[in-house]
Parts: C-alpha cells; sequence; structure tokens
C-alpha cells in the first residue's frame, strides 16, 4: 500500500496542522485510538507515517466513549486524510475517512458540534466544514492550537480590512453622489439665473441658491451653517430649485 502525498497536492496550512498535531505525545488510550485508525489510511505524509510508527505498538482502543479518545479520533483523522485552505473565497477543511470510518467519522464530528457537508470525490466520501468558526473549532478539539492563533490572526485580519474597504467604498460613492447632486444644483441655479433671474425666487430659495453658487461643492451641512437652517431644509429648497429650473 502507497503511503505518501505529493508536495503539489498539499496545502501549507494542511501540512501545518498535521506537523503540529504529529509533535502531540499519544497516551496510552491515545495511541490506541490512533493505532486503529491510522493503518486504514490509504496515504500518509510524513508526519502522519511518524505517528503511526509510535502507535504501532499499541493495542487497539475501546469505543469512544470519553472526550479525550474523540478528539484523539480527530487528531487520527486529519493525519490519516485531511486538509485545510483558506484564502479570498472562503475557508475549507476536509476530511476524507478511511474505509469502512466515514459513519463513525460523521458521528463523531456531530457529537463535538461539527456539522459536516458530505460529498463524493472519486469514490471516496469527504467531509467538509466551511464556517469559519467551525473551522476554528475543529482546530481547538483536535489540539492544534499553534495552527489556530494563525487561522485566527488571518480570520481577523481579513475580515477588519473587508470592513475598511466597504467603510472605504461607501465613502467613495457618497461622495460621488453628493457631487453629482451639487453639479446637477449648480446648473439648475444657473439656468433659473439666465432665464428669469434669482429675483424671481422666493426669498429663501434666493439664498440658498446663491449660496450654492458662491459653494459648489460644499455640503449641505455646511451650506446649512452659512445660512443659519437645517441640512434637511437646504435639501429640500435645493429639491425645488431643481424642480423650478425644469418646468
Amino acid at each position: 500500500m502507497t503511503r505518501g502525498v505529493s508536495a503539489v497536492a498539499r496545502s501549507p496550512l494542511s501540512e501545518e496542522v498535521k506537523a503540529e498535531l504529529s509533535r502531540l505525545t499519544p497516551i496510552a488510550c491515545d495511541a490506541g485510538v490512533l493505532a486503529a485508525l491510522l493503518p486504514l489510511a490509504m496515504h500518509l505524509g510524513v508526519p502522519a507515517r511518524r505517528l503511526a510508527h509510535v502507535a504501532e505498538s499499541a493495542v487497539p482502543g475501546p469505543p469512544l466513549r470519553r472526550a479525550c479518545c474523540r478528539r484523539t479520533y480527530l487528531r487520527g483523522l486529519f493525519l490519516a486524510g485531511g486538509s485545510l485552505s483558506t484564502g479570498r473565497s472562503g475557508n475549507l477543511l476536509e476530511i476524507r475517512p478511511p474505509p469502512g470510518e466515514t459513519a463513525r467519522a460523521r458521528a463523531v464530528l456531530a457529537r463535538e458540534g461539527l456539522p459536516v457537508q458530505e460529498r463524493v470525490r472519486r469514490r471516496r466520501v469527504v467531509l467538509t466544514l466551511r464556517n469559519a468558526d467551525d473551522v476554528a473549532g475543529f482546530l481547538r478539539a483536535v489540539g492544534a492550537t499553534e495552527t489556530l492563533l494563525r487561522f485566527e490572526t488571518k480570520r481577523v485580519s481579513r475580515e477588519v480590512r473587508g470592513r475598511t474597504n466597504a467603510l472605504v467604498n461607501a465613502d467613495a460613492a457618497n461622495l460621488a453622489r453628493t457631487v453629482a447632486a451639487a453639479r446637477v444644483q449648480v446648473e439648475a441655479v444657473r439656468a433659473i439665473a439666465e432665464r428669469s433671474g434669482l429675483r424671481g425666487l422666493p426669498e429663501p430659495l434666493a439664498a440658498v441658491a446663491r449660496a450654492r453658487l458662491r459653494s459648489p461643492a460644499a455640503s449641505l451641512s455646511e451650506l446649512a451653517a452659512r445660512l443659519g437652517t437645517t441640512k434637511w431644509v437646504v435639501r429640500g429648497r435645493l429639491r425645488n430649485i431643481v424642480e423650478v429650473a425644469r418646468t
């Protein structure tokens, strides 16, 4: 049986998790769980092969009644056929259970509060987690604390960057709308001035029209401060001016 995975088929984050998990020294019951699971795997990377060698002499453990045994079982699942990738498209943790272990793997994951999705790839069942909280929960459950810290750091960084970009885009959109509205207002004031003069307007509208001409780039709040009123009043009067220009 071939036990090896090419470098191309492995992602750096997956290898980080496996390397960290292989450094955890198994206690007696851990070794029994791993001895019952790892030999069933189709392919084992270098970290998993080292751990499988440590567990070779152990007697396969009893049913997974204790939480520590279930979490050791999850460690073995990932070492035997797991991968983790993160990026712009999202997070993806995959587990390919060894033959005959799919039902138990699904049950243990569910018992640990990790609702996996299931699909078939190349006639093998693949259990997947995509939600960032679930991925973090799995890393926490299997004891991959170093990788969990790196994962959470990247996650927070992406979320902060996303919120920052959203705020910048919102500010840019608001500025673009403000500039476009101001241009329409200035054109309306000039059209009225050329057609009949601003004196034909009621004084409140005329005052706003003159203020807009003097400060084409000013915001509604700035115009309101100069006129001693509110921006809502200024917005309404400018809207009336635009309607007058169109009639």
